[in-house]
Formats: structure tokens, C-alpha cells, sequence
């Protein structure tokens, strides 16, 4: 018998203490205020201000350091609402990074849009600025960047290259509720900024999502286009757009309003869970944390991501890393796998009977997907990252379990690698 959980030992820990979503009486009777007042459509009778959405728009805009709010469906639906009012149209290309959720570009590809894909920077695995640069062509016209795992990306470059070339810019923070650059939250410190509220998120409702700004002629057709296409302050039945509703639902505004009164606190033990959890991470051979950027000032995880080194940690595949970690009770995975790029819809072309947008005049040039490649997205999405769900960061009995269990795969290396042999 070993001193390692998969060699017969005892585990740090059965499993780590955490639950998703936290809710609690203020929650029901928020739903239940919204229920009960019969306005479950943000349009139903009554006075506009008294809507849940509307005022969760409200606290949500001030908590992120915007000036405009315009809550909608989901969190896709969020990015292209994002990219069609600030005027992206069908023969344009967008940049993304290749490392994201789907939603970041088949979002471009909903606003009619092509999306390019750009290798990230191995260090913060975010969007490279300078490959950015690289890809942008006479059809670019925007970007969005995705706040990938919460950690903000390098928003004084972006927006120089988007001053430069004159491009849009929607920040993707569907990881990054509270994270900051600068002391500023993230999302409106460019153009626009696109968030969900999904259930895994750490601002959430079940489903939703949102857009802000500062711009008020960007809010406006925010509003519009989210709206069938009216315009406020004029006739109900007059609409000035092709336009559909992503309207949120009062239930949801009401949730939301009463989840976002513990946001604050629960991002600022995240943060300072995760920077111990950094700290302590550096100290371990063959493992390190995201590179530390001073200019991020408070991170809104959605994963805590941990950079593996197969040659540092004896030649141990990530996989077995990783079954070795879950026995010890820390269960951790590689995130989303793969390049958005080597998902089948874009490595088989899979557009359609049409083949649009792609295959759209107003483009007129040739993109295979599956000829694309972003070799340092492809070789840490292989086998380097490995991904925490961020809410073992809510309690630091968690973290201390986490450190505890790399540094014993670390200090018990020989067995490891005999256990991987054998």
C-alpha cells in the first residue's frame, strides 16, 4: 500500500465543500415579489421604473462601472446583440480567440459575420494582442475578446489596436462578473461588453444575460434591437428595425437583483482565495498559475486555471495527473478540450445548405475551417491546462485541500510514476 490515494492511501479529502447556486429566503421572496405582482413581462401594465429588469439593469450597470445596461436572454444572444449594434453586418470578419466557449463565435456567425480565430498568449491564455494585430484584414471590423477563466485581457493593447484600425470591440465576460483592469470593472472600458447569467456562472438566474456600454447611441440600439426593433419613447406599434426579442423575463430581473447583493463579497473571497492558491501553486515543481499581471486589480473567476508541465512533473500525462487528483478528492478536468476550430461545425464547414455566412457575396473570399491553426491554443488545450471550478475558491478549507493534494502528487513523485508504469 502507497502513501497516494490510487495506491491504496488515504485521500486529502472525500470531496471538496461547495454547492451551485447558493440561494436563501431573500431569493424566494424575490421570485415570489415578482410572481405575485402579476408583471411577469418587463412590458406588462405599469410604471417602466418599477420593473425588476429595468432596475436590475440599473444596479447592474453601476456595479460593473457602466453607464448603460440592456438585459436579454443568454449570454450568446448577449455577444450578438453586442456585435449588430455596434454595426456589424454579413461580409465582415471578427476576430476571437481560439480558446472560449463556442457561444463567443458562433455568436458572429448569428450577427451574419465570419469569424476569424487568433492564437493566445501562453502565459495568461488569453487573446495575443499582437496576433490580433496580425489577422486583421481589410474586412475586419471588430473583436471580441473573451476575459477567458475571468482573467482580463490586455485591455490597454486591445484598445490601442482598436483606436489604430478603427475596430469594434465587445468584451466577452461571460467568465468575469466582477474582474478588474485598473481598478475599472471589465466590459464597458472600450465599446461593449456581453455576460451570462447561465446557472454555472457566479451571477446567475438559470439562463440570461447582458450588454453594457457607456456609448448612449450604442445603448439605444442595444435597446432596439432587443426590443423587435422600437424605439424608446415612440409608439409601442412602431418599429425601426429587423429586429427580435431577447427580452428578460421579471421572474429572472427579480433573482438576479437579489443574487447580485452577494456578488461583491463572494468575488472578493475568490480573488483573495486565488491569489493564495497562486501563491502556493508557484512554490510546486511542474505547476504554476496564470501568469500575475499587476494591472488586474480583482479577478471574477470561472475557472481557476493551473498551468501542468508534463516534463517538469516526470513525465506524468496530464490525464494521469489528473485521475491521480480526483482520488485524492479534487476533481479538476481540462476545460473546454480542444480549439473552438477543431469543434465539428467549424472543422467539417458544417453552414448549411448554403454554406452562409461563409459562403456570402458580400464576403467573397474562401475560409476553411479546417485548415486553421493556432498552435499554441493547440498544445496547452492538449496538455497543458487544467481547469478548478471556481467555486472551490469560496472556501479557503477547499484551497488548503487543493494545495495539499498537488504537493503530496509532487512530494510522492516515484509512486506516481510507478502507479502510471504499473
Amino acid at each position: 500500500m502507497g502513501k497516494l490515494a490510487v495506491t491504496g492511501g488515504t485521500p486529502v479529502a472525500e470531496s471538496l465543500a461547495w454547492r451551485w447556486p447558493i440561494w436563501d429566503e431573500s431569493d424566494r421572496e424575490a421570485v415570489l415579489r415578482a410572481l405575485e405582482s402579476g408583471r411577469w413581462c418587463r412590458l406588462d401594465w405599469g410604471k417602466p421604473e418599477e420593473s425588476e429588469v429595468a432596475r436590475f439593469e440599473d444596479e447592474f450597470a453601476r456595479y460593473h462601472d457602466a453607464k448603460h445596461c440592456v438585459a436579454v436572454t443568454n449570454g450568446t444572444a448577449a455577444i450578438e446583440l453586442a456585435l449588430r449594434a455596434g454595426g456589424v453586418e454579413a461580409g465582415d470578419e471578427v476576430l476571437v480567440p481560439a480558446v472560449t466557449f463556442i457561444a463567443s463565435a458562433s455568436a458572429i456567425l448569428m450577427a451574419n459575420a465570419i469569424p476569424v480565430f487568433v492564437d493566445i498568449d501562453p502565459e495568461t491564455y488569453q487573446i495575443a494582442p499582437q496576433a490580433m494585430e496580425d489577422a486583421i484584414t481589410d474586412k475586419t471590423a471588430a473583436a471580441v475578446v473573451v476575459h477567458y477563466a475571468g482573467y482580463p485581457v490586455d485591455l490597454d493593447r486591445i484598445g490601442a489596436i482598436a483606436k489604430k484600425h478603427g475596430l469594434l470591440i465587445v468584451e466577452d465576460c461571460a467568465h468575469a462578473h466582477g474582474s478588474e483592469w485598473r481598478g475599472r470593472k471589465v466590459g464597458a472600458q472600450i465599446n461593449a461588453g456581453a455576460f451570462s447569467f447561465q446557472s454555472s456562472k457566479s451571477l446567475t438566474c438559470g439562463e440570461g444575460g447582458a450588454v453594457i456600454m457607456d456609448d448612449d447611441d450604442l445603448a439605444a440600439a442595444a435597446f432596439s434591437l432587443h426590443h423587435i426593433g422600437r424605439v424608446a419613447g415612440r409608439p409601442f406599434y412602431e418599429h425601426y428595425r429587423v429586429a427580435p426579442n431577447l427580452r428578460m423575463t421579471e421572474l429572472q430581473g427579480a433573482l438576479l437583483r437579489s443574487q447580485l447583493k452577494r456578488l461583491p463579497e463572494q468575488t472578493r473571497v475568490r480573488h483573495e482565495n486565488g491569489e493564495r492558491l497562486a501563491r502556493a501553486l508557484e512554490q510546486i515543481e511542474g505547476i504554476s498559475p496564470l501568469k500575475r499581471d499587476e494591472r488586474i486589480t480583482q479577478r471574477g473567476y470561472y475557472f481557476y486555471i493551473i498551468r501542468y508541465d508534463q516534463k517538469a512533473f516526470g513525465d506524468v500525462p496530464r490525464e494521469k495527473f489528473l485521475a491521480a487528483l480526483a482520488a485524492e478528492g479534487i476533481h479538476a478536468g481540462a476545460a473546454y478540450g480542444r480549439p473552438v476550430y477543431r469543434n465539428p461545425v467549424f472543422a467539417e464547414n458544417r453552414f448549411g445548405r448554403t454554406g452562409h455566412p461563409i459562403s456570402c457575396s458580400l464576403y467573397g473570399r474562401d475560409m476553411d475551417y479546417s485548415k486553421v491553426s493556432c498552435p499554441t491554443a493547440e498544445r496547452i488545450c492538449a496538455e497543458e491546462q487544467i481547469a478548478l471550478n471556481n467555486n472551490v475558491l469560496l472556501d479557503a478549507n477547499n484551497v488548503d485541500a487543493v494545495i495539499e493534494a498537488i504537493a503530496k502528487l509532487r512530494d510522492n513523485l516515484d509512486e506516481l510514476r510507478r502507479w502510471v508504469c504499473g
